[in-house]
């Protein structure tokens, strides 16, 4: 975009955005005054972003009435606050370089603990919203470069303590993109130029990544963290530091990270290459409790590695849940204490209802959807009852009904 035709952010354009905010954006499109002396169509954008209750995902950024969102696009793909927040653990030195800064979060949180911190983005609107929005948050510290990442890397000689890339997971028609050579930019091409300018790269990669395959695919890969919020995946996190030699490489190279909603955060690594070899006891009856493992350990592969730090035993090789006879504390994931473990047959769906007239439903190695059987259990959703509907290790099919810890 042509400096010149970037939107005026004047004071016409904050009271427009503040007295039309919580309005129908449709309703005010089609009324739309193409002359006022601001872009109309930007002030509707904020409306229409901070109605979708965009300060339970950046509040820090929402309580700024002058904070700018230049599309709705943008909003969708930043990070979250709390995972913002957890990347600072991972910034390395006193300066720090974003090749892809987007809306600007990632930047704005880890430019938090450096001295001098670049973002560069090739879309001339998003550096003009970025410059104004970090003069608003009072960040002096954040330079802005109006490129494209190999243009800035090929142009500079600057050497960063941290590089910071978040390559684009969407392909021209719009469709997800996961394996790390078919995004944009492509970090695999650009690998030798980026290990050459930082001492250390973070790239954030998507949470649907095969973690097997990225392994293969970086060389001197650090350690991976893969990050949850609300027990959701919500993105994977390669560091490679450039001085580290692959017989340095910590053993425990995945660290699963699980950020809670109060903001707290639990971390558990763990040796990838030696989960295969993991002890893995098999119960064969439900213990007094029932565990549900964080997302994260899930994708993280962490099936084994389960039973040995938390001495649990696992219900099925395919049914990732694990049960213990005394109760374990500190589980990354969901606790519950047993009441009764039922054979899952006909006729006890008949009369489920009658005792249990609501509970919710999670399925885990079972012919049917959790759907499928409330249906047939006849039951409503919710309530403090939880039934998980399962395989055991003799492939009996069992609902177990429990108590959330």
């Amino acid at each position: 975009m042509d400096s010149q035709l970037l939107p005026e952010l004047n004071e016409a354009f904050f009271t427009y955005v503040k007295h039309h905010l919580g309005e129908d954006v449709l309703r005010l499109r089609l009324k739309r005054d193409t002359r006022t002396d601001f872009s109309q169509q930007l002030a509707i954008t904020q409306i229409e972003a901070r109605n979708r209750r965009l300060e339970k995902k950046i509040p820090d950024w929402c309580a700024h009435e002058r904070v700018v969102f230049p599309s709705l696009l943008s909003t969708e793909q930043c990070s979250s606050q709390e995972t913002a927040l957890y990347k600072q653990r991972l910034v390395y030195g006193h300066s720090l370089c974003d090749l892809t800064g987007g809306l600007g979060v990632d930047t704005y949180f880890m430019a938090q603990c450096v001295d001098e911190a670049v973002y560069v983005e090739h879309d001339a609107l998003y550096c003009h919203v970025a410059r104004h929005n970090f003069a608003e948050l009072g960040m002096s510290n954040i330079t802005v470069y109006n490129c494209d990442c190999n243009q800035f890397l090929a142009e500079s000689t600057r050497q960063f303590d941290t590089i910071f890339i978040d390559p684009a997971r969407r392909g021209k028609s719009h469709e997800r993109l996961y394996a790390l050579a078919d995004c944009e930019p492509n970090v695999l091409d650009m690998m030798p130029m980026l290990l050459a300018r930082c001492k250390r790269l973070i790239i954030k990669l998507s949470p649907m990544v095969d973690i097997s395959m990225l392994r293969q695919e970086i060389d001197r890969l650090c350690k991976l963290y893969v990050v949850s919020l609300h027990n959701e995946c919500k993105e994977i996190l390669a560091v490679i530091d450039a001085e580290t030699l692959e017989n340095e490489i910590d053993e425990h190279d995945v660290m699963c990270a699980v950020i809670s909603r109060n903001g707290d955060v639990k971390e558990l690594s763990f040796d990838y290459d030696n989960e295969a070899q993991a002890p893995c006891p098999m119960a064969q009856e439900v213990g007094a409790y029932l565990y549900e493992p964080d997302t994260t350990l899930l994708k993280a592969g962490m099936f084994r590695s389960i039973c040995s730090v938390y001495n649990v035993q696992k219900l099925h090789k395919n049914s990732h849940l694990y049960t213990s006879h005394a109760m374990v504390e500190g589980f990354v994931g969901r606790s519950f204490r047993i009441v009764e473990v039922l054979p899952f047959s006909s006729s006890l769906c008949k009369g489920f209802a009658r005792q249990y007239p609501a509970c919710n439903i999670t399925t885990r190695n079972f012919p049917l959807s959790a759907v499928e059987l409330r249906k047939k259990l006849r039951v409503q959703d919710g309530g403090e009852v939880y039934l998980f509907a399962t395989t055991m290790v003799d492939n009996s099919l069992v609902l177990i009904v429990c108590n959330k810890i």
